[in-house]
């Protein structure tokens, strides 16, 4: 096993380096770049460079997504071929001056049917990666393979490393750590990795575009299991359950029953999946969550939500124009609240 030596003991100076590095050398276009459906992250390395795709687009009356990581099989100064793990074919990355154009193979199989073939991002908006620290004694660099195989180098306890923090949150992190002759890249394991105290300073996060929530504005009513099926329940002393929406505001509002709470949806990502959706939520005191959802049945209009604190107990849920397909039921034992 080979130990790559740190270069920096500064989180702030390897940031500086990192984005000043621009023009040349490896991690020269290291970073996350945005379009209005979506992120192209690259992360580079001496030995290899990861790119990964999340995004979304019009698919008939729905949006469908993409979530693509690849490993850049060849380059060359005006374009990069790019292939999946497990996947057939390749997508081509054309690096313009002002611009990335991604373009996919005949059938990309990390997006969803109806995929128009190409994304654009520009180069101006451009942000650095996360900053993690290494908080296991020693965590291996992985390949992108459908294995993971655990390569030889690795970074130890304290280490700085530059990482795309995923809203989806999976198992590995893509990752590059500069040494200090050259960069090595590959996956790391979340569980290794220290994220939440590092990195640049940021400003208080805006609400997301309002045509973004469109596809999820409105009221949403839970639903309560009972048997095989759900019902809407009214519970004795309190309202039902639900959310809100509001593309305008760029907030959600949540009825918690007795009390409610807003907050901001401050990203949206796609998720893992068709119908699969990540959204980010920060609360008035700036503590982030993040929002899993998933489409159960669109033809019904509900939805199975989880997050870790305001949905970590209610999950299922109807849109308030489509709850009178459940049965409504009220909540027994409601006496000895009335006396």
């Amino acid at each position: 096993m080979s130990r790559i030596q740190p270069d920096f003991k500064s989180v702030a100076l390897l940031f500086a380096i990192c984005v000043t590095s621009s023009a040349q050398g490896a991690g020269g276009l290291t970073g996350v770049y945005s379009n209005k459906g979506g992120t192209l992250a690259i992360v580079e390395g001496s030995n290899e460079t990861l790119v990964h795709l999340s995004g979304s687009f019009p698919q008939g009356s729905s949006v469908g997504t993409c979530d693509c990581a690849f490993a850049v099989q060849k380059k060359t100064d005006a374009a990069w071929t790019l292939s999946e793990s497990g996947a057939e074919g390749s997508w081509t990355l054309r690096v313009n001056p002002k611009q990335f154009v991604l373009e996919s193979g005949p059938t990309p199989q990390c997006c969803g049917a109806g995929y128009p073939g190409k994304d654009t991002f520009a180069r101006s908006t451009v942000k650095p990666l996360g900053i993690c620290k290494v908080k296991a004694s020693k965590a291996a660099f992985h390949a992108s393979d459908e294995a993971n195989t655990q390569r030889k180098a690795f970074v130890v306890f304290g280490d700085a490393v530059e990482a795309y923090l995923d809203p989806v949150e999976p198992d590995f992190l893509a990752a590059r750590f500069q040494g200090p002759q050259k960069a090595t890249a590959g996956l790391l394991k979340r569980e290794d990795l220290d994220c939440s105290a590092e990195g640049p300073p940021t400003a208080s996060k805006a609400p997301v575009a309002a045509d973004k929530l469109k596809p999820f504005a409105g009221t949403w009513v839970e639903l309560t299991r009972q048997g095989k099926g759900f019902v809407v329940l009214k519970p004795c002393s309190a309202a039902t359950r639900t959310f809100t929406i509001k593309p305008a505001s760029g907030e959600v509002e949540v009825q918690l029953g007795q009390e409610s709470t807003t907050l901001k949806v401050t990203s949206v990502e796609p998720g893992k999946g068709a119908g699969a959706w990540v959204l980010g939520l920060t609360s008035s005191d700036g503590k982030p969550e993040a929002l899993q959802w998933k489409t159960a049945d669109a033809a019904k209009g509900t939805v199975s939500v989880t997050s870790p604190d305001l949905f970590s107990q209610s999950h299922d849920y109807v849109r308030q124009e489509k709850k009178s397909v459940f049965p409504s039921k009220q909540e027994t034992g409601c006496d000895e609240y009335e006396r």
